[in-house]
């Protein structure tokens, strides 16, 4: 079972707990002292969170079963009874049988029933997945665990390409998988191979970012007696993997998109809510035209998306393949303001709400420059490996605005092929900093 959707499950049946718990002080007809009730909540809470740091409840297989939920989820769903009532009758906290009881007989009903939904709803998505074509480099125990594990998980959506062998050459593996490209498209890349260097990895590295193809490593446990990947069953992930870019890890996936909820969040209810009527409002007095410009860009593996932007030019036929330059005659005088500040690009924040774009990545270009400069710089496909951003390195940096020279541009790529590559969490916040540094200077390309 995915990161994903343990953290799901994980959320629900707090959420299922935490209302079971209200109703059952709702419901009571004796009065109980607040501090009770906030004890109630942190002892269940406390305990479930224990209990599933300690234990697996979220690890069940695909193959799900009525027999094997009972057994399992049931259990859990007892000792997390016990652990509440230790800890209510070791701190000589009273609570009547009658509300214990209630709690769980709200609780396990919508238990249950929240792993049915999202059991369907997972079955519906994974059915309308794109098939994941993968090859597996070298030919050995560990790739062979590898295909197993794909093979007793079919609903994953992985299909078996073929082996690749490896033979310390890291240029002729590209140029190997190269090969394969050409005949069926890849998605991923398993590296299985124990002649695998960090010499050899940097060219698979570069190619998986210059085709869009995810690149992972499959340890081997030399010099060890257990199985190559160490799967407990081949119902779950396999556990001995790693991602060569750090963004291709899930729980790292979701630290970032829960930052751009929270952050996106926040800044569209505490600014764009007064914010976007005003200057709705101006641009309306200061030239005829809708209040925002919406225009196709490149976004994650080059897939198209509606870009959101204030309106800071006149309509015009080439909008969507001319760059704005200096003394554009296009920008409004409203515009000229707009731009300069960058107050247009805050209707971007909706972008980062809904899930196209990130508060932080590489910027996202229209469609015809994106196919112009494909063929002009070899390695700027790469930048559309992740979600483009409203900021980024190499805008903070001060590349921004319009690319007079070709040289502009290639550092704008080399920049964001340098955030792709080592992001981090900490990498996300020195950036934002950086930017509002760059805003408050002000910047002689920001036209």
């Amino acid at each position: 079972m995915s990161t994903i959707l343990r953290l799901i499950f994980f959320l629900g049946d707090l959420l299922l707990l935490n209302l079971a718990i209200a109703v059952s002080f709702l419901v009571q007809t004796e009065p109980t002292d607040l501090s009770n009730k906030v004890y109630l909540f942190i002892f269940s809470n406390l305990a479930w969170l224990y209990l599933t740091l300690v234990s697996s409840p979220y690890n069940l297989d695909k193959a799900w079963t009525v027999s094997k939920v009972a057994k399992t989820q049931l259990a859990f769903l007892f000792i997390h009874l016990l652990v509440v009532v230790s800890l209510i009758f070791f701190l000589r906290k009273t609570y009547s049988v009658y509300q214990t009881g209630l709690i769980y007989l709200v609780f396990i009903p919508g238990f249950f029933l929240w792993r049915i939904i999202t059991y369907y709803l997972r079955k519906i998505f994974t059915a309308e997945l794109t098939i994941k074509n993968y090859v597996l480099i070298g030919k050995n125990e560990t790739s062979a665990e590898v295909r197993k594990y794909y093979l007793s998980n079919a609903d994953l959506g992985y299909r078996f390409v073929g082996y690749i062998d490896f033979d310390g050459d890291g240029e002729k593996l590209v140029q190997q998988i190269r090969d394969v490209t050409k005949n069926i498209d890849v998605h991923e890349v398993f590296c299985c191979s124990n002649e695998l260097t960090d010499k050899a990895l940097k060219p698979l590295i570069d190619l998986g970012l210059d085709s869009l193809i995810k690149v992972r490593v499959v340890f081997n446990t030399a010099a060890s007696t257990t199985q190559t990947i160490q799967l407990d069953r081949y119902d779950q992930e396999i556990k001995q993997n790693r991602s060569v870019i750090n963004l291709d890890e899930a729980s790292n996936q979701i630290i970032k998109r829960i930052f751009d909820l929270v952050f996106s969040t926040v800044f569209i209810l505490t600014v764009m809510s007064w914010l976007l009527p005003i200057i709705a409002i101006i641009i309306k007095f200061d030239s005829r035209g809708a209040v925002f410009f919406v225009q196709p860009r490149s976004g994650k593996f080059n897939k198209p998306f509606n870009c959101f932007k204030f309106r800071s030019m006149r309509s015009s036929i080439d909008a969507n393949s001319k760059q704005a330059t200096k003394n554009d005659p296009r920008i409004t005088k409203l515009g000229a303001f707009l731009r300069k500040t960058s107050i247009d690009e805050l209707p971007q924040f909706f972008n980062v709400f809904i899930g196209n774009m990130s508060v932080i990545g590489p910027r996202p270009h229209m469609l015809s420059h994106t196919e112009e400069y494909s063929k002009l710089i070899e390695k700027f496909m790469g930048r559309h490996y992740v979600k483009p951003g409203i900021t980024g390195l190499a805008q903070c940096l001060g590349y921004r605005g319009e690319t007079q020279t070709l040289a502009d541009m290639e550092n704008r790529v080399r920049l964001d092929r340098y955030y792709i590559e080592n992001w981090t969490f900490w990498l996300d916040i020195k950036i934002i900093f950086l930017t509002i540094i760059s805003l408050i200077r002000g910047s002689d390309k920001a036209y």
